[in-house]
């Protein structure tokens, strides 16, 4: 017989008392039905909390482990989204500065030197800037051509957690070459 045997026989009889109670007394002025049973003893209610609590801790933890997720994810992802951006904006610095290299002024072709056309290759550099979605300033200084692309972009995933628009500014370089041995 286990420990439980003389609790769950004690339970038994006052439900059994209960009933006999309940019918020979007749149903009260409010009610069609016998008074609820006794509950049983601290000690059992406890025992049937704790197990009835057993798995809480495994939902808690799966909350908090999906939520660390997706915020990983969206670090991840947007802090991905930020870096193709940054490299979109050097490679369009890089290639409106070898736009704008290349226009040599006419006298400096003739005579041989690596001299560029300012105007022109301020107007060819912001050309090609525009061409890639980027707006920027060129400077022409000799015969390097200096092209810094800035814009704002909106990361997607970054945006769930609060972040707005990023500014970005990258600069791109060009030596002109007048001659094969440069």
């Amino acid at each position: 017989m286990t420990t439980r045997a003389p609790e769950r026989a004690v339970r038994r009889a006052v439900l059994r008392a209960a009933r006999v109670i309940a019918t020979a007394s007749g149903p009260g002025p409010h009610e069609n039905r016998p008074p609820a049973p006794a509950r049983p003893a601290g000690r059992f209610r406890r025992a049937r909390r704790i197990r009835d609590e057993r798995g809480a801790a495994a939902v808690w933890t799966m909350i908090i482990v999906t939520t660390a997720f997706v915020a990983l994810m969206g670090l991840v992802g947007g802090g991905g989204e930020l870096i193709n951006e940054r490299v979109e904006a050097k490679r369009a610095a890089e290639q409106a500065a070898r736009a704008g290299a290349d226009e040599l002024s006419a006298s400096a072709v003739r005579s041989g030197t690596d001299q560029v056309d300012a105007g022109e290759a301020i107007a060819r550099a912001n050309s090609v800037l525009h061409q890639a979605g980027w707006s920027g300033s060129v400077q022409v200084q000799g015969s390097r051509v200096v092209v810094t692309a800035t814009g704002s972009r909106k990361p997607q995933f970054l945006s769930l957690i609060g972040v707005g628009a990023i500014q970005i500014n990258e600069t791109g370089t060009a030596d002109a070459i007048s001659t094969p041995d440069g």
